[in-house]
């Protein structure tokens, strides 16, 4: 340091030091705006998948005929359940001539299948009679307290005999009455991580389309339903009975006498595919033209793949008169709208639709399943061809099945795209940023102060989360009392790390549970959530600005020796 010249001269490897620090903030800035956009984003795909049907007459239900064969009811849930989970099963079991296949819930209101898909349940479980097997897919807020009477009706109907195949991710709900307790059973390779913390009294297993434990069958994921309900028909009929099924759905993997194995899926870089989208895509407007007497699979290969865990679209179901539509083997679906213009493409399942031209060529629909072939193959060219083959082999991952060749991009360019700007902006608006607050220390300050407490609030959620999840259990506005005061701990504690008295580490801890406490006797579940969380940061942002002088203060350390002041020095 020289003096004298009123210049500093610093040492370089203090500039290089300093020059990485700052470089480093800007990317840690940038992935934080990508993260946050990303986020926002990437709710709303996800809440897209199963929105809420559209409230409209109910057509009669079908009058009840004497039918001698056994029932199969696929049981469905009031918040939505997965089209391929429902759909494929069905058709099996009703290709096969051999069993009444029904819809089942708790009241005959349209449920939403993926991607919006409306179904309106033939029998509700008052009145559905006597059930040889019972189809459980995979629902939405399985743990969610209006699936107890589901939950309770499983149980009541496995006690007098009924037989149970669960499908995916739909073995959840299964877990969820007991009834895997000290069994065998498998799920979908994504929700067996969960699973397995979460019921750990079950003997899961990974690696095969399914297990088979008797009075219960559970099966890997979505399109393993066609091998759980061939291996139905293969017990109450024999294998040829099951070989007829699955040629006429044409499925090509039955494996006759037992489980075939498949690859124990995994996580794997290339799955980030799903986050880009989720996060970054800009979804495809489609409609969905419902033609009487399309497939049952034909209809789930559609709103399944385009939209859960791929969100490359969002579907719109149509009808030439707005009026429902029956399918192949009875199935009433109603539309959310009369066949428009406005849609970015018009999507028409079916081969027989493909086969007739069911369209004026002036709507420029695409007919999916031009070629014939199992459903699934159309669809997932079509996804490859239109998006990118990254995409394409994701879904298919998540559906454990394996088509023919994909082509189309490699690069999911769009979402890529969307993501470099995200973070360029973040670290455009951060250097902006920390210009401007050079010259506002004291808001500086209080920024900095904000920034900790919300890293110590998610680590509280993050850290003590897993202990109280036993007492959670099934009970979601427990859960999320419970999550509320796991991050108000966290926040205590790094308060009482920076210094922070009692009464301001109180008063944070009340306005941060409050909102919680004071909503949870009017709103549960994911409502209580949402809005608690938003509450709860408005709230901590009003006190720390009522207490400005406080948090605007240099921040201590209270594991900090502080230095005795040097005496005055004397004459």
């Amino acid at each position: 340091m020289t003096f004298g010249t009123g210049t500093v001269t610093r040492p370089a490897d203090t500039i290089g030091g300093m020059h990485i620090r700052r470089s480093l903030a800007v990317l840690f800035a940038g992935l934080a705006a990508a993260a946050t956009v990303g986020v926002i984003h990437g709710v709303g795909a996800v809440d897209a998948v199963y929105p809420a049907p559209r409230s409209v007459p109910l057509p009669p239900p079908a009058a009840a005929a004497a039918d001698p064969r056994p029932t199969v009811a696929v049981l469905l849930g009031p918040a939505g359940a997965n089209a391929a989970d429902v759909l494929a099963p069905f058709e099996t079991l009703a290709v096969s001539g051999r069993y009444r296949v029904v819809t089942v819930a708790e009241s005959r209101a349209p449920v939403p299948l993926t991607g919006g898909l409306d179904l309106v349940p033939d029998h509700t479980f008052a009145d559905v009679g006597d059930v040889a097997w019972i189809v459980v897919p995979e629902v939405q807020q399985a743990g969610s307290a209006q699936l107890q009477p589901a939950v309770d009706w499983l149980r009541q109907r496995h006690a007098a005999g009924t037989r149970i195949l669960s499908v995916c991710a739909g073995t959840g709900l299964l877990a969820r009455t007991g009834l895997l307790a000290d069994r065998p059973a498998t799920s979908s390779w994504l929700a067996l991580y969960g699973l397995e913390r979460q019921y750990p009294d079950v003997r899961w297993t990974r690696g095969v389309r399914y297990v088979d434990d008797g009075r219960i069958i559970t099966t890997a994921a979505v399109l393993s339903g066609i091998d759980g309900a061939l291996r139905i028909i293969e017990r109450d009929h024999g294998a040829d009975v099951a070989r007829q099924a699955a040629a006429a759905v044409q499925w090509p993997h039955y494996h006759p006498g037992g489980p075939a194995s498949i690859d124990a899926a995994h996580p794997a870089p290339a799955d980030a595919v799903a986050l880009l989208n989720a996060g970054f895509r800009t979804p495809v407007r489609a409609g969905v033209l419902l033609t009487p007497g399309v497939g049952e699979i034909e209809l789930a290969s559609v709103f399944r793949t385009y939209t859960q865990l791929s969100y490359v679209a969002r579907l719109t179901s149509v009808t030439a008169d707005g009026q429902p539509i029956r399918s192949r083997h009875g199935l009433t679906f109603v539309p959310r709208a009369a066949v428009t213009t406005g849609y970015d493409r018009l999507l028409v399942p079916g081969h027989d639709a493909a086969r007739t031209h069911t369209v004026d060529a002036t709507w420029q629909p695409v007919y999916v399943h031009r070629r014939a072939g199992f459903p699934f193959d159309g669809t997932l060219r079509d996804l490859a061809a239109t998006t990118d083959t990254p995409t394409a082999r994701w879904v298919t991952k998540t559906l454990e099945y394996r088509p023919g060749d994909l082509t189309g991009p490699g690069v999911p360019f769009s979402p890529v795209l969307l993501l470099a700007l995200a973070l360029a902006a973040g670290g455009i608006i951060y250097a902006v940023a920390r210009a401007g607050l050079a010259r506002a220390p004291r808001l500086r300050t209080w920024l900095r102060h904000l920034a900790e407490m919300l890293v110590a609030m998610f680590a509280g959620m993050l850290l003590l989360g897993p202990l109280s999840d036993p007492l959670t259990h099934h009970r979601p506005t427990v859960a999320t009392l419970v999550m509320a005061l796991d991050m108000a701990a966290g926040m205590a504690v790094w308060m009482a790390i920076r210094g922070h008295g009692p009464r301001m580490i109180g008063e944070m801890t009340a306005v941060m549970v409050a909102p919680f406490a004071l909503l949870s006797p009017w709103l549960g579940g994911t409502a209580l959530t949402a809005t608690g969380h938003v509450l709860m940061l408005l709230a901590m942002v009003a006190l720390m600005l009522v207490r400005w002088e406080h948090y605007a203060a240099d921040p201590t350390w209270v594991f900090r020796k502080r230095r005795p002041a040097l005496a005055e020095p004397t004459t």
